[in-house]
């Protein structure tokens, strides 16, 4: 069997994104194969990326579920996932990342991939203590987005049950490719999507695995997978690097640009009592520090 395979995927609209993804994993240095699904590339976006190497696969709907022709192309990003073994077979190891991440520290991908060869889903929850969500007043649970997730999915039972805990992130996950949690994810995701669709329905379903399931699970730090529309990053002018905006002020790994953080221009608070303001875009920094890309510390 061959060793790992990182996947990314995206459509015409994401594919300067899906770019800055490959290209940081390229500039990082990381060895394993890379793949990419495509949910609605041009024929020339696709052409560019095969001669530079990467495996593109186009997606196919493989659930069919009530209402399917209301959902754009792009969606088959979502639903694909429990199937990245078919798409892309004879891997030992599996790792996605959503095309809208980049990373920055390679020592990210190591430890997804870590987990993962210990038969556990390896995959980061929604918790931080920069996050917003920390200083902000928290709804009641029957109306968070989870509850309502699992409430159109699964019932009022199950979303009185699991609603309550965070969210582990699907953008960004690894796992064996003889791992249980792909059957699991596959029946989850089909029993949601014929009682109600929604464009989160993925991400509910690989939290059921989680938490009805009892699948086994590593859960890693928010370095791994630091959603910057919830903490934008600190600046360190000496390393060139963006790190967490609290002690220790670790370099983050992997960025995830959900939201408007794709678009968004921050004011980043420096380590040296300064600011800047920046795109979180891998483009920007890459232009920025082309000098300055190495591996971080671990």
């Amino acid at each position: 069997m061959a060793g790992p395979i990182i996947v990314t995927g995206g459509d015409a609209r994401f594919y300067p994104l899906v770019r800055d993804t490959l290209n940081s994993l390229k500039d990082r240095g990381v060895r394993a194969a890379v793949g990419v699904l495509d949910v609605g590339l041009e024929a020339e976006q696709r052409r560019a990326l095969e001669g530079d190497g990467y495996r593109v696969v186009e997606a196919r709907w493989d659930i069919d579920f009530p209402e399917r022709p209301k959902f754009a192309g792009h969606f088959r990003a979502l639903t694909a996932r429990p199937f990245l073994r078919r798409y892309f077979p004879g891997h030992d190891l599996y790792l996605w990342l959503d095309g809208d991440t980049w990373v920055q520290d390679a020592n990210a991908i190591d430890l997804y991939f870590d987990v993962a060869r210990e038969g556990k889903l390896a995959v980061t929850p929604h918790i931080g203590r920069s996050y917003i969500s920390f200083r902000k007043w928290q709804r009641p649970r029957f109306n968070t987005l989870m509850f309502r997730e699992y409430r159109k999915g699964w019932g009022w039972r199950v979303a009185n049950r699991l609603g309550r805990y965070p969210i582990a992130v699907a953008g960004v996950f690894a796992l064996k490719a003889d791992a249980p949690h792909w059957q699991l994810w596959e029946a989850a995701m089909r029993h949601g999507l014929q009682r109600q669709p929604t464009i989160l329905r993925e991400q509910t379903a690989l939290n059921y695995v989680i938490h009805h399931d009892k699948a086994p699970v590593g859960l890693l730090p928010d370095w791994c997978n630091w959603i910057c529309i919830d903490a934008p990053p600190a600046f360190d002018e000496s390393s060139g690097l963006l790190v967490e905006p609290e002690p220790p002020y670790r370099p983050i790994g992997i960025l995830h640009l959900v939201g408007p953080a794709k678009s968004h221009q921050f004011a980043l608070a420096t380590r040296q009592g300064g600011r800047i303001e920046a795109s979180l875009t891998y483009s920007f920094w890459r232009e920025r520090q082309t000098s300055r890309l190495v591996r971080a510390p671990a």
